[in-house]
């Protein structure tokens, strides 16, 4: 870059007529060098950019492979069961929580919207931070999140004396995709975690999300024609539990790849 400027510099001193002839710089050499200047860190940001988001994936990444060893340790200790949830319904029926699959980047429930709810109950992936397994409340959020649903924003709330609702930057599918909760006999590439999918705002990244399978891989979903993206956008209160189990299911078998 400084190479250039000189060499423009130059050019304009051997060409201008009426040029200081002690070789001091004028405003329009330096009017040229800012132009120039400007003009490649411009070229440039876009690709800063892209590196910064890069780096947010991994780190990203690297929180949902936590995750999934929680849940493995947690599954060892407690009969090879996931993690249970108040938004999901043991014995097949549907319930008036079960109607909220979306809601499952909850940490932590509150009775705010639900009377049947208790007041600080660890829910879902809250369990492995409630148990000890996952003890480091930075693990639950992306740094690529730029929602309100950051971890500026519950840090102080992440103790056992709290009561209050905490949402977390992860979705938790909580069963496989035929309904079974024990994890080893799982398939290995049925998807359990991915961004959150509670609103367009929730959704960590712009072209695509984490996912992590059962195996304990954790993959890229490419989301090419915005299709997850328009599903969020698009939803309503009768396609909230059609539009998150598709969300799950091309999670399962879509176009990923390893980041």
């Amino acid at each position: 870059m400084v190479y250039l400027v000189v060499q423009i510099q130059t050019q304009f001193k051997g060409s201008s007529n009426g040029r200081s002839r002690s070789g001091a710089f004028t405003l329009i050499d330096v009017l040229v060098s800012i132009a120039v200047i400007s003009l490649l860190i411009g070229l440039m940001l876009p690709s800063i950019s892209m590196v910064r988001e890069s780096a947010r994936k991994v780190i990203c990444s690297s929180g949902m492979r936590q995750i999934g060893l929680g849940m493995n340790l947690y599954a060892e200790d407690n009969k090879d069961m996931l993690p249970s949830s108040v938004f999901l319904d043991d014995d097949g029926g549907r319930t008036a929580r079960a109607m909220f699959p979306h809601l499952m980047d909850t940490i932590r429930t509150s009775p705010a919207e639900y009377e049947d709810r208790v007041w600080g109950q660890w829910d879902g992936l809250g369990l492995l931070f409630y148990k000890g397994y996952i003890s480091a409340a930075g693990v639950y959020y992306c740094p690529s999140h730029t929602g309100d649903n950051g971890l500026e924003v519950y840090e102080d709330q992440w103790n056992f004396d709290s009561s209050t609702e905490i949402i977390a930057n992860y979705q938790y599918r909580g069963i496989g995709p035929d309904g079974q909760r024990h994890l080893y006999t799982m398939n290995s590439t049925a998807a359990l975690v991915t961004d959150s999918l509670r609103t367009i705002e929730d959704i960590n990244h712009e072209n695509g999300l984490n996912v992590l399978a059962a195996g304990l891989s954790v993959n890229w979903y490419d989301d090419i024609d915005s299709q997850i993206m328009q599903s969020v956008m698009s939803r309503t209160d009768d396609s909230i539990v059609d539009d998150t189990n598709t969300a799950w299911q091309l999670f399962d078998g879509g176009s990923t790849v390893t980041p």
